[in-house]
């Protein structure tokens, strides 16, 4: 006997009806009695090949507002429409729902999500195999296509409009109701072992991503006395219903719905993968259940159906509680039934269908498997349903909740492909630029989008300015401290007042410095901490003209990828060359201006090739004078601009997305930063007592780490004795 996995209904005016079963093939029991057993269960068959995917088109890219869109969407009549209350379930069909639970399909399935995205399953086809349907009523009038209909009254003469619900849910449209995919269109074909087999090779020719059944034969349980009963009968129209499962299941999906009533195994048909595993790759069983969402997430679903049980490896969990279609030309009432479910998730893979339009229908089933909600189970065994993507079932929940709004967004980890082959992660930005380009990358790639993909290799559209991120500077106050606790601070103070007398001011790391007899000649050494950090050599020559002094220097480092490197993990090299003029004058005061040019490697070739190269410079004025407050004091007063990049060019050549199509094209970018760093600085120096030093140092600095708006002020108080 098939039945209608015992779908419950009641009308408007509240009186309960049951619609009855349609005895279409007698069958003895299938083994339901003995239970489920999950040590049997997980060792009784291997994994299926797992699916293969190649894909690289740009998919959906979701504007900031989906989400304010999503909700208005959810407040309009029509999605209001297809909501029952807890109550209704409570005082109908099982008092233990949670009263805290969440009745709101539309929404907890993600499909008004979908929606909002503007995904209606438009161009996509599902067929539906049941007792009857009313073509003309508002919620699928104009979108189905007929392969055979039943009749409209069961045995008992009441109107069975059970066909007309499953399809409302699954593609529904009027302006009362909206359905799953409220665009897609319905293949249609009544019960009967010819019938079923004539709408599968329908479905099949007209390329339909979801074949729909919301029955099941009753009491043919998955074992070989089931198997036989239903397909080894020597019936040759159940062979060929048989072999049309074999045939649509290679390429599209069978969506069977479990049975309402509470067992202790899983019914024949949503877990016939299990006795036939060549069907497991094109086939979801979907139970019934109330969920309870806390803080946007699932932590509890109450089940009105029968478990998975052995159909876990490839079944969802849907609210399958509506106010569906149920005749005439516009009735609808409330009903519940695993039903009401499987029609969710065929709906579900039309939205898909339409958004990733070169992913099989099978690859589209993972997808909905692997983004299955399942926070709120214990998971009992995992299954690889792709190429080194493994995802953790449960016997009693299968995959979890369904989540459309999971499936659309990336799973997984994420990948760019690269012009020479291979990919690259986007888990964490590729061009991790220093601070002396500030956000000219970031400037330069936004506006341009590129394909990427994820773990189920599904492309997705993503701004560029996401594979770079620069380097903000860490706050300077550490960095002035550790550089007046280096120094010798009395010989500073004392010293004469010199352009080039910080010539590593723009790098961390301890400085030796060396000067000739003469003091004209001087050489300073930036020390590498041996890690690949910063590291550099300096050799000026002084020329001296009464109370004037020219420094001439050249300078090698490498930057530890902190300053004009386009990628951290590489440091930049960087050779230039650099003037410092001082004029003393007679009352202790100075001025001084240094100025440096120079070029650098950017840090070599990154993931997108070779960089190219390009110019920096930096520029200081300072005042200063000694005796300012005490005898042997002195202050300094300074303007800057530290290093930056100031002019360079690169190209990367990206999978660019341009009208929904993606091609790899070569980005110019300019390297320099639209603002400057401008530093603003105070130096004071005493001896307090004999051999004791205090130093403070002031900094404030405007478009810090040459981004407009960034600010950092600085301060350090340092004291040092020496004896």
């Amino acid at each position: 006997m098939r039945s209608k996995a015992h779908v419950h209904t009641a009308r408007k005016s509240s009186l309960l009806v049951s619609l009855s079963s349609l005895a279409l093939l007698a069958a003895c029991g299938g083994g339901e009695e003995e239970g489920f057993n999950l040590a049997d269960y997980l060792s009784s068959f291997a994994p299926p090949a797992p699916v293969s995917m190649s894909v690289l088109i740009p998919g959906l890219d979701f504007s900031p507002t989906i989400m304010a869109d999503t909700a208005d969407l959810l407040a309009t009549t029509r999605y209001l429409n297809t909501n029952v209350t807890i109550e209704w379930l409570q005082q109908n069909f099982d008092a233990d729902i949670p009263d805290v639970a969440t009745q709101d399909p539309i929404r907890t399935s993600g499909a008004a999500f979908a929606h909002a995205a503007n995904l209606s399953g438009a161009g996509q086809h599902i067929a539906i195999s049941d007792t009857h349907i009313s073509q003309s009523h508002e919620a699928i009038s104009g979108r189905v296509h007929m392969q055979s209909n039943g009749d409209p009254l069961d045995p008992q003469g009441v109107p069975n409009e059970h066909g007309t619900a499953v399809a409302s849910v699954a593609a529904g449209n009027s302006s009362n109701f909206v359905g799953i995919a409220p665009d897609a269109r319905i293949l249609f074909g009544t019960w009967g072992d010819q019938h079923l087999a004539n709408l599968g090779r329908y479905a099949q020719a007209n390329g339909a991503v979801a074949w729909n059944n919301s029955w099941g034969y009753v009491g043919l349980g998955p074992d070989q006395a089931g198997f036989d009963a239903a397909f080894n009968n020597g019936s040759q129209q159940s062979a060929d219903y048989l072999a049309s499962l074999d045939e649509y299941a290679s390429g599209g999906v069978v969506v069977f719905s479990v049975s309402n009533d509470t067992l202790r195994n899983a019914t024949l048909m949503d877990a016939l993968p299990y006795l036939r595993p060549s069907l497991e790759a094109g086939w979801i069983a979907t139970a019934n259940g109330v969920p309870t969402f806390t803080d946007g997430s699932i932590t509890d679903v109450h089940l009105l159906s029968n478990s998975c049980w052995q159909a876990a490896r490839w079944c969802l969990v849907a609210d399958g509680t509506w106010f569906a279609a149920t005749g005439g030309e516009s009735d609808y009432a409330p009903v519940t039934g695993s039903s009401f479910a499987a029609p969710q998730v065929s709906g579900a893979l039309a939205l898909l269908k339409q958004a990733f339009p070169t992913l099989s229908p099978h690859d589209l089933r993972v997808r909905l498997l692997a983004s299955a909600e399942d926070d709120f189970f214990t998971v009992d065994d995992t299954v690889e349903l792709a190429d080194g993507f493994a995802k953790g079932y449960s016997v009693i929940y299968g995959h979890g909740f369904l989540d459309i709004e999971a499936a659309l967004r990336p799973i997984g980890r994420t990948v760019m492909s690269l012009s020479e082959g291979g990919t690259i992660s986007m888990d964490t930005p590729v061009l991790r630029t220093g601070s002396a380009f500030g956000n000219a990358l970031e400037t330069g790639l936004s506006g341009t989008d590129v394909a990427v993909q994820d773990a189920l290799s599904a492309g997705f559209s993503m701004s560029a300015d996401a594979l770079t991120a620069g380097a903000l500077p860490r706050p300077q106050a550490g960095k002035l401290l550790a550089k007046s606790l280096r120094g010798n601070l009395s010989a500073e103070r004392q010293g004469n007042p010199t352009a080039l007398s910080d010539p590593f001011a723009a790098f961390t790391g301890p400085v030796l410095a060396m000067t000739a007899n003469d003091g004209d000649t001087a050489a300073a050494v930036l020390l590498s901490d041996g890690s690949g950090g910063s590291a550099g050599l300096t050799v000026s020559q002084a020329l001296t003209d009464g109370a004037m002094r020219v420094d001439l220097g050249v300078k090698i480092a490498r930057d530890g990828g902190q300053l004009t490197s386009l990628d951290r993990d590489h440091a930049a090299l960087m050779t230039s060359v650099t003037l410092g003029l001082t004029h003393s004058f007679e009352n202790s005061a100075f001025v001084a201006m240094s100025g440096e040019v120079g070029v650098t490697d950017l840090g070599g070739a990154t993931a997108f090739g070779e960089t190219g190269s390009a110019r920096f410079d930096a520029l200081k004025l300072s005042f200063g004078r000694s005796g300012f407050l005490a005898k042997g004091d002195r202050i300094s007063v300074g303007i800057g601009l530290p290093v930056a990049i100031a002019s360079g060019e690169t190209v990367l050549n990206l999978p660019v997305v341009r009208e929904g199509a993606s091609a790899f094209d070569r980005v110019a970018l300019d390297l320099a930063p639209e603002e400057r760093q401008i530093d603003l600085d105070l130096v004071y120096q005493a001896e307090l007592t004999d051999g004791l030093e205090m130093k403070l140092s002031l900094i404030q600095s405007d478009n810090f780490g040459n981004r407009a708006g960034e600010r950092d002020t600085s301060g350090a108080l340092a004291w040092v004795f020496r004896f």
